[in-house]
C-alpha cells in the first residue's frame, strides 16, 4: 500500500509524486527535508538505532555539535554514530537519547514457542558505570 501512495491521483487530478516534485523545484527547504529523509531511511536498512538518532536530532532542529556538548562526547562521536560506523555503549546512547528528550529502554524477547517481551527503563545504576 504505501508503494502505490506516489502514484494516487488527487481531486486535483496529479499524483502524490507529482506534487512533491513541484514542491521540491520551489522549496529548497523541501528539497533539503526530501534528501534528509531520504538518506535517514538508507542508513535504517544498514542501522536502525543511528537512523533513529539521526532523524530525532533533524526533527528537534540540532546540530550535531550540539548534541554532543550536552551529551558530554565529541562532534566527531556523535558523526560516527550517525553514520552508523560505531554503536555507542548504553551509558552515552542514555546520554544521547536525554538530549533528544527521550528515553533508552531495554528489552527481553524469548526465543520459545510462547513469545513473551518485558521493556524497562535503563536502570540509573547502568548509566553511572
Amino acid at each position: 500500500m504505501a508503494k502505490d501512495i506516489g502514484n494516487w491521483i488527487s481531486p486535483i487530478g496529479r499524483t502524490v509524486t507529482e506534487v512533491a516534485e513541484e514542491r521540491a523545484r520551489q522549496s529548497p527547504e523541501y528539497r533539503e527535508a526530501r534528501a534528509e529523509y531520504a538518506a535517514i531511511s538508507e542508513l535504517r536498512k544498514r542501522n536502525w538505532i543511528a537512523a533513529h538518532i539521526r532523524e530525532r536530532r533533524y526533527e528537534l532542529e540540532l546540530t550535531q555539535k550540539e548534541v554532543a556538548v550536552r551529551a558530554g562526547t565529541s562532534h566527531s562521536f556523535i558523526s560516527k554514530v550517525e553514520g552508523g560506523d560505531h554503536m555507542p555503549t548504553i551509558v552515552v546512547l542514555k546520554r544521547i537519547l536525554a538530549v533528544l528528550d527521550e528515553e533508552l529502554l531495554i528489552g527481553i524477547e524469548s526465543r520459545g514457542p510462547d513469545v513473551e517481551r518485558e521493556l524497562a527503563l535503563v536502570p540509573e545504576i547502568a548509566a553511572a558505570l
